[in-house]
């Protein structure tokens, strides 16, 4: 595992609007090259569903929000719906599973599959080792996600139901083929946890509902120890051979890349 510098990472951008629990902006993240991410350019939430009329418009009017990537599977989209932004025109919202397994049908959501009675290991390994799942699993839609935000009008909003999990896997791997640091990375990661009483409450009152996310959200283990992503980075590097690698074999171009540069950092 690698060593982390002892320079404190950037302070968190918390956006605290009624109806989201875990919303951030990315801007101030440095780079390797001296650059920094832009203001109203990279942003991640959890679940949008909740949003009143008065947060859509401070994200649109005020973050200048042009694009949602919603994470969601089928599963939680045919159960819970997409929102009240997947009927703003001045919006585009693309979604997109990062399970292979996504039937809206299926009685069970696809991360309740049966876990292997034969497999111990830690809470941090099971984890990271979840997150690689998502990134070998699904390159389409890391690809189809990674080039929405390049080509963006404006801000993106990348978000699943907490968070956390799905978006904190695709915003560590914007940051990193931007050139991040491993602390900023691993921080924006961890900085979850600060809310997680108010996001684990949130999802418990849709699962009372009846939603998708019963019993999927009540463990105490919902946490995001850095731990658990300073070991997802290193999955990546060892079997996939870094993210500069796996995105080139997923289809990921230098065009790609000088675009999600140019739009996402400071001039």
């Amino acid at each position: 595992m690698s060593t982390m510098r002892a320079t404190p990472p950037r302070e968190i951008g918390w956006i605290d609007l009624d109806g989201v629990n875990n919303m951030r902006d990315l801007v101030g993240t440095p780079t390797a090259d001296g650059g920094r991410i832009a203001p109203h350019r990279l942003i991640r939430s959890d679940n949008l569903d909740r949003l009143p009329p008065a947060s859509i418009e401070t994200l649109v009017n005020h973050l200048e929000v042009s694009d949602i990537i919603d994470l969601r599977t089928s599963f939680e989209l045919t159960r819970i719906g997409s929102g009240p932004l997947r009927q703003d025109p001045r919006v585009r919202v693309t979604t997109g599973s990062l399970y292979p397994d996504d039937d809206p049908a299926c009685a069970v959501p696809p991360w309740q599959a049966a876990p292997d009675p034969s497999a111990v290991i830690s809470h941090v390994e099971a984890t990271s080792q979840h997150y690689l799942d998502y990134l070998e699993g699904r390159p389409d839609t890391v690809l189809k996600d990674l080039r929405v935000i390049a080509g963006a009008r404006g801000a993106t909003v990348v978000h699943c139901a907490a968070g956390k999990d799905r978006t904190g896997t695709i915003i560590a791997l914007v940051l990193s083929t931007l050139g991040a640091g491993r602390e900023d990375i691993v921080a924006d990661y961890a900085a979850t946890s600060q809310r997680l009483g108010r996001i684990l409450a949130s999802l418990g009152r849709a699962a009372a509902a009846g939603a998708a996310t019963q019993g999927a959200y009540s463990d105490e283990q919902q946490s995001t120890p850095p731990e658990i992503m300073e070991r997802t980075l290193d999955l990546i590097d060892s079997r996939l051979g870094g993210v500069p690698r796996y995105l080139h074999g997923i289809g990921w171009t230098t065009t790609d890349q000088a675009r999600l540069e140019a739009h996402l950092l400071d001039e």
